[in-house]
């Protein structure tokens, strides 16, 4: 019988909440393998460590965000900084969590993105034709350029619903964003839990899509990483 084969970076890797440091490290050492395992059990799976200190605030939101966005609690988790209680972005690897931090949540759902998709597809129509225009500088080049990467995106699985305007038109991502913005304040009344001061959604189609793009950030963070 053959045993089990893993990474050999993972060989001696047991620390199931890791500084980014250490996770960028294993992810560039072990490559594409090493990537996907930490995708799908490290960063999918388990309590976060900004819920550490009272892991039933972790479900007790997930099944009300759940019932807000009309999902199971099981296709909903949290990356970034607040998985590890340490950013693993290349140029901040290491830094804690911590009040004001954000929460980065992901949503695995198919008929959720497509309504997403329908959104945004409606909003870049009007937005080329004319029909809505942005009303500073700044946020006409914030527009151009999500209108520009979140087909790539879409392409790719997933899309961050923050990236669709908040204009009541486009119903479902505008409902999502107002969701979670008032998740923010009721975890700000929650004893014992994080006080974000933002939190954001990216939907992907499938648990691949999910997969595959963590291990393609995870490889590329590590090689950046490796060049600090």
């Amino acid at each position: 019988m053959t045993p089990f084969e893993i990474p050999i970076s993972m060989e001696t890797f047991a620390d199931t909440c890791p500084p980014g440091p250490d996770l960028l490290r294993v992810a560039y050492e072990g490559g594409d393998g090493a990537c996907s395992a930490l995708a799908r059990t490290w960063i999918s799976e388990g309590i976060p460590a900004a819920f550490e200190p009272c892991p039933a605030v972790y479900d007790s939101m997930r099944v009300w965000l759940a019932n807000e966005l009309g999902v199971d609690s099981k296709q909903i988790g949290l990356t970034g900084s607040a998985r590890f209680g340490s950013s693993f972005v290349p140029r901040k690897a290491g830094c804690p969590f911590g009040p004001g931090s954000d929460l980065d949540f992901f949503v695995v759902s198919e008929w959720l993105f497509d309504a997403y998709r329908t959104d945004f597809l409606a909003w870049r129509d009007d937005f080329l034709m004319g029909r809505v225009v942005p009303d500073t500088p700044n946020k006409q080049r914030r527009w151009k350029d999500n209108a520009r990467q979140v087909p790539r995106n879409l392409s790719r699985g997933f899309i961050d619903v923050n990236r669709i305007p908040t204009i009541r038109s486009y119903e479902t991502a505008q409902q999502t964003l107002d969701t979670m913005s008032r998740l923010v304040v009721k975890l700000g009344a929650t004893p014992r839990s994080p006080s974000p001061k933002y939190a954001s959604v990216r939907c992907y189609v499938d648990w691949q899509s999910l997969i595959d793009q963590i291990s393609l950030s995870l490889k590329r963070s590590g090689e950046k990483h490796s060049r600090i």
